[in-house]
Order: structure tokens, then C-alpha cells, then sequence
């Protein structure tokens, strides 16, 4: 199916009328506008422009916007900027910007709040947490087997808005009683839900890991596609872990992180590979308990061939606003509307693909220059009725306008240039 769409849609993300107010009580109100696009925003800030250590999020899709910083100091000066993000991911940076707390009314009264409090994972005789509060803090953990007398702590001393803590030494099979105590910068405190929990009553000391369920195993699995494959496996202890992976067995070019945090079920998704071909892998997990290893054998799996061959020279899109030109078993994008425009290309002739689709075709450079076209580009010159197919770097003529209809050419796409544009002569078509 093909479709018009209005070359706007291809204008960057832009930011107006960014506005700090109401500095008091260690916070400072934000506010922006994005007059382009709904995007949604993370502020980085900090008392240097160099050292933006400080960040907080807004997570609905607007066109205006407005956040708050907190944690601030009196008589500072901070430097920020905003991040705004769109529905498809695009991101465009503010220029860094700064305002003073010189005659903040107050400094920061403002208890922290918890955003998210879990227990990661329960043993014979330890239990792993994480926590997540809207400013940074550090902790106490009190916890113990009454919840009248929560005897034991353990502390978090570090400043961070994402926390995990191991508590080993726990007595198996036994009740406890256990709470999170967050403090922020200027001293004020949260204390947080109360959690009950029984340790398992089996009496080994140091459990070892093991990965399991992995998936996909095999060269048929519905996880695999031609540029991307989604790897799914599990460890019976919360663990980070990693893949290594290539072309070549027991030598791995590449290596991905599958998860930062400690995680029971983990999920990676290796993208940018090349079509039908064989790769070799393998994993390796630090638990978080215990301080085990785990490293899986050598595993494979091949990627599938590429669906469908899209013709060199098509203008495809899919949902979002980008229009790539396709050649071989590479896409790329065309920058702007203006580039677009004076290559002579017409906007009736971009194709709507799917995403999953599209995807499978590999991010080439990005066309920012008006000097040449694509592989697979029909053109001719003003001077001249002789008919070109654009073809690694060269020009191949059309032997008869025959020839052109038999290899299911339209009349319509065919560009005409300037005689500024050359290239070297092909073979006849």
C-alpha cells in the first residue's frame, strides 16, 4: 500500500519556552514545551555543567510539560538540561541551562517518597531487596523475627535513587519482620511499608547457580529472526548476567548486558545481525547471592533468510515518520524533507510496511547529501530520453524501453538530474 504523508512529519523534536519557578523548600519547578511533538522528558541536573548527576523523569507524552527538582541547596547555582523523547524513541538534547537558590525561602523539608519496594528472592538464611525513591537516598534496613523489635539493621550509605541490598545470616525456616528506612540529602526520612517473610527451612549454607529454560535452543524457534534474535533463560538465584556471541565458535565479537539488576528471569535481544547465518553463544551469570559463577556451554542458533526482498531503490516507511531508501539488505534514512525534495523523489511513491518487517533491514549511513542516489534509482537526463538503472555506483542502460517493461519498471519513478551528477557506464540491461 502506498501513501502521501506531509513532510513535516519528518521535522526534529524542538523546545520552547523553558521556564524554572517557585524555587523553595530545596525544590525548583520546571517547565518546557515541545510545540512539534508529544514527547515525554528526563531532567539531568547538578551544581556543575560538566557533572549533571542528578536526574528525574516525566513519563506521559505531552506537548507541555512540567517537573520538579528536589534535594536543592540554598545559595547554589545548577545546571540543567532535558532530554525529550517521542513515541518512537527519537531524542533531542536542550542546551544546558542554569538558575540560582541564592534566597531560597527554605532548604529542603520535603520527605523522599518510595516508588517501589520488593523482595527480589527469599533463601534458608538470606533475603535480597530493592527499593527505588524520587530523590536520591541512602538506607537503613531494620529488620528481625518480631516486628516489635526489629533488633538487626543493615545500611545502604551510598546516595542513589535505585537500591539493592543482600541481608545474609538469616536463620532458616523462620519468620521475619522487616522495613526500609530512606533518607535524602537534607536529613529527611521515609520509613517504608513493613514486610513479613519466611526463610526456607532447609539448612544449606551456599546454594549453587544454575541457568535453566533456555531459549531458543534449536534453528527453528519462533524467537529467531533474520536481524534479531530474543534470548529468554532463568537462574534459581537472583544474578546479573551477560551474552557473548559471533560468527565463529569460541571466538566472540560481541557482548551484550542482560541485565544491570539482579534478575530471576532474564531477556536480551541481540539485534543487527546478518540474515541465514550461524551464530555461536553463551552466558554467564554472577549471582547475587553467594558470590557464584555460572557460565553456560557453547550454544548456536541461525538466523532465518529475510522474508522478503524489497526492490533497490524503494521508499519505504513504517509506522513511524522516518522514509528509508532500501538497497541490498540495508535501509536508509533520508534525513529531511528538504533532502528528500531535491533528490527528486515523490512523496506518493513511499510504501507502508510493517515495523517487523522493516526491521529486519539493517541501519545503513543516513542520507544527508543531494549529490547522488541510491542502488536501484531510475534516472536520465534532461538532455537526453536514455533511461539509467542506478547499480553499484554505476549507470547500466536499458537496452530497449522492452526491456524496461519486462523487468516490471514503472515509467513513473524515474528521476531526471543534473548533468553535475555522474557516473561511470554499465552494462546494458
Amino acid at each position: 500500500m502506498s501513501i502521501v504523508y506531509a513532510s513535516q512529519a519528518l521535522a526534529s523534536i524542538q523546545f520552547a519556552n523553558i521556564q524554572v519557578y517557585d524555587i523553595e523548600n530545596g525544590v525548583a519547578k520546571v517547565k518546557w514545551f515541545t510545540p512539534s511533538h508529544q514527547t515525554k522528558g528526563i531532567i539531568y541536573f547538578g551544581e556543575s555543567s560538566d557533572n549533571l548527576n542528578r536526574y528525574t523523569g516525566y513519563s506521559l507524552y505531552n506537548y507541555y510539560h512540567e517537573s520538579s527538582l528536589t534535594g536543592l541547596r540554598k545559595n547554589k547555582k545548577y545546571y540543567f538540561k532535558i532530554v525529550a523523547i517521542d513515541r518512537l524513541n527519537n531524542e533531542k538534547e536542550s542546551f544546558i541551562q542554569s538558575f540560582s537558590t541564592k534566597g531560597m525561602k527554605k532548604d529542603d523539608f520535603t520527605e523522599p517518597e518510595f516508588k517501589e519496594q520488593r523482595i527480589l528472592q527469599i533463601t534458608n538464611n538470606a533475603v535480597a531487596l530493592s527499593w527505588t525513591t524520587d530523590e536520591e537516598t541512602n538506607a537503613v534496613v531494620y529488620y528481625g523475627i518480631t516486628g516489635k523489635d526489629l533488633n538487626k539493621t543493615a545500611r545502604v550509605k551510598s546516595f542513589k535513587k535505585e537500591h539493592e541490598l543482600l541481608i545474609y545470616k538469616l536463620k532458616p525456616g523462620t519468620r521475619y519482620n522487616l522495613k526500609i528506612v530512606a533518607k535524602n540529602k537534607a536529613g529527611n526520612k521515609v520509613s517504608g511499608k513493613y514486610f513479613v517473610f519466611n526463610t526456607n527451612d532447609y539448612e544449606g549454607k551456599c546454594p549453587d547457580l544454575f541457568i535453566k529454560n533456555i531459549k531458543p535452543l534449536s534453528f527453528n524457534e519462533k524467537l529467531i529472526f533474520s536481524r534479531r534474535i530474543t534470548v529468554n533463560f532463568k537462574t534459581n538465584l537472583v544474578a546479573k548476567s551477560t551474552i557473548q556471541y559471533g560468527t565463529v565458535p569460541r571466538k566472540y565479537k560481541y557482548k551484550t548486558v542482560v541485565s544491570k539488576s539482579r534478575q530471576l528471569n532474564h531477556q536480551a535481544v541481540l539485534t543487527s545481525l546478518e540474515p541465514d547465518t550461524t551464530y555461536y553463544y553463551k552466558i554467564t551469570a554472577h549471582s547475587s547471592f553467594y558470590k557464584k559463577k555460572k557460565i553456560t556451554p557453547e550454544m548456536t542458533f541461525k538466523t532465518k533468510p529475510l522474508a522478503k526482498k524489497i526492490p533497490n531503490g524503494s521508499l519505504v516507511k513504517g509506522f513511524g515518520y522516518k522514509v528509508y531508501v532500501i538497497n541490498g539488505n540495508e535501509k536508509f534514512w533520508i534525513e529531511s524533507a528538504d533532502v528528500f525534495n531535491k533528490l527528486g523523489y515523490k512523496w506518493g511513491w513511499i510504501q507502508t510496511i510493517d515495523n517487523v518487517f522493516l526491521n529486519e533491514y539493517k541501519e545503513g549511513k543516513s542520507i544527508k547529501k543531494t549529490t547522488s542516489h541510491s542502488d536501484g534509482t531510475l534516472i536520465k537526463y534532461s538532455n537526453s530520453h536514455a533511461v539509467y538503472l542506478i547499480e553499484n555506483r554505476k549507470k547500466r542502460p536499458f537496452s530497449s524501453a522492452e526491456a524496461f517493461v519486462r523487468r516490471g519498471y514503472d515509467w513513473n519513478r524515474i528521476i531526471t538530474i543534473s548533468k553535475k551528477e555522474r557516473y561511470k557506464t554499465g552494462e546494458y540491461l
